[in-house]
């Protein structure tokens, strides 16, 4: 990839924002970690999924508007993905077309199922706090193809397909979700079936429910794995209370099991809001695995988050 040309392409698209309605946007999410695994200690700056990305819109008739948005993750801590060697990876990029019909988009996106967590992951991105440590489903899928119906009456349905491309394969994949909100409450069932979204997974079923209670916020995740000869279930709560000194005080406990490992995941922390687009947050999570692999990882973290 030709970085410096894809650079100066974001600064001729934000130079042209005003003749369309195109959006530069991104965060550098920045922390100090403190990670003791198995009782062996370092410390790392972590970049903590820090992206930028260009999303727009533009009217091609009354009822329809086309839609597209690239998105890629920098690493601001060593400059490139350790596991692949490259400065920038892929996240959300799609393109599509919006309308009362609802939204169809094709691309590299979130499954619904992944979608269908909503807030519940109060440590989203961060180093041993994310629920995908836990759990099965936190997949994004190349060659998705993504329908949205408008909400009615509370409920929304999102359908994904993900072919496999492979000359002969029938592990194509199909993801659900249908979520109803009503007030402070939401529910959402998702589905995922096929080895193309994830290959270690034939099918997944997860329900999710968020309740807001003026500065309260509760979250639970509760779901099933079918890996073929080994099945997972799994389970994810959280909260959070907005206090009036601009401090979020927050923590999540998950659990999951299977034929082979038990896992459990607690995180605390708390973030200090400077502004709508600054915070500086810390958080100490503990995660625990026995079975086949015995692992204990323990990190306190402190940083920073600037949207732009």
């Amino acid at each position: 990839m030709h970085k410096n040309a894809l650079f100066a392409a974001l600064i001729t698209l934000s130079a042209a924002s005003n003749a369309a309605a195109v959006q530069v946007y991104g965060k550098a999410n920045i922390s100090l970690n403190n990670i003791e695994v198995n009782n062996s200690d370092s410390i790392e700056l972590n970049s903590n999924a820090s992206r930028f990305g260009v999303k727009g819109s533009y009217q091609i008739s009354d009822n329809l508007k086309a839609i597209y948005k690239f998105e890629y993750e920098t690493f601001v801590d060593d400059g490139e993905d350790a596991n692949t060697d490259d400065e920038l990876k892929q996240r959300n990029i799609y393109a599509g077309f919006q309308g009362s019909f609802g939204t169809i988009i094709a691309g590299k996106h979130d499954t619904p199922t992944k979608l269908a967590q909503g807030k519940v992951d109060l440590f989203n991105d961060q180093k041993w706090g994310d629920i995908k440590n836990i759990i099965e489903g936190e997949n994004r899928a190349s060659n998705i193809i993504m329908y949205s119906t408008p909400k009615s009456n509370g409920l929304k349905a999102t359908i994904a397909y993900v072919p496999d491309e492979t000359a002969g394969s029938d592990t194509d994949g199909k993801s659900i979700a249908i979520s109803y909100e009503q007030d402070n409450l939401t529910m959402t069932l998702a589905h995922d079936k096929g080895e193309s979204i994830d290959s270690s997974v034939e099918s997944l079923t997860r329900f999710v429910t968020e309740y807001k209670l003026g500065d309260i916020k509760l979250g639970a995740i509760a779901q099933n794995a079918d890996k073929g000869s080994n099945e997972e279930d799994g389970y994810i709560i959280s909260a959070s209370i907005k206090l009036d000194n601009g401090i979020l005080l927050k923590g999540q406990y998950g659990e999951s099991d299977d034929d082979v490992n038990e896992k459990t995941l607690s995180v605390i922390g708390a973030d200090y809001k400077l502004n709508k687009k600054s915070k500086l947050f810390a958080y100490f999570s503990d995660y625990d695995q026995k079975g086949e692999t015995l692992k204990e990882v323990e990190t306190f973290a402190i940083g920073y988050e600037i949207k732009f």
